[in-house]
């Protein structure tokens, strides 16, 4: 077991010093040997082109094996691939996956979507909930933080009326 924690740990680091072929063998050994961190960072790197070229498909592949494994970051990343494809109603659907395991970014993305009726009927009410669970996660980056508290003060400084709001979601969300 040390050895493989050995091997994550390795690929990090060669990531870090640049050396993307190097990590994504170090990767590949780590998620063959059943390391959650090492199949989403797998995927990451099928994803956007490190040590190999991109590659969509084996990206997702790495990504739903991690989140079959628990990973909400994995399911966030299957929902942006699956927003990259314009396929807006299973972006929600993955979106919403990773905020139940408690990913407050998701949640945020969620709300933002529901703001601009992508993927699903716009509701504000319905993105406030999500609002409100981004701000009360323990598992959002700052900036998610600070766009969620923003979000939230305009829905309710324009109570019901959403329509300006709307624009400046899609904008936010590209």
């Amino acid at each position: 077991m040390k050895s493989l924690e050995n091997v994550e740990l390795n690929a990090h680091a060669a990531w870090d010093k640049g050396l993307g072929k190097q990590a994504l063998k170090l990767f590949q050994k780590g998620a063959g040997a059943g390391l959650v961190g090492c199949m989403l960072n797998l995927g990451y790197f099928y994803d956007v082109g490190i040590g190999t070229s991109s590659d969509k498909t084996t990206a997702m592949h790495w990504y739903k094996r991690a989140y079959r494994r628990g990973d909400a970051a994995a399911a966030s990343n299957i929902a942006v691939l699956y927003q990259e494809q314009g396929r807006n109603r299973l972006a929600f659907g993955w979106y919403a996956r990773s905020a139940a395991l408690g990913d407050g970014d998701s949640s945020l993305e969620l709300a933002k979507m529901s703001l601009a009726g992508l993927g699903v009927r716009r509701s504000v009410q319905r993105a406030r909930r999500y609002l409100k669970a981004a701000l009360s996660s323990a598992c959002i980056t700052q900036e998610g933080l600070e766009q969620a508290g923003a979000l939230m003060r305009e829905l309710v400084h324009r109570g019901r009326s959403y329509r300006s709001i709307n624009a400046k979601v899609i904008r936010s969300s590209s």
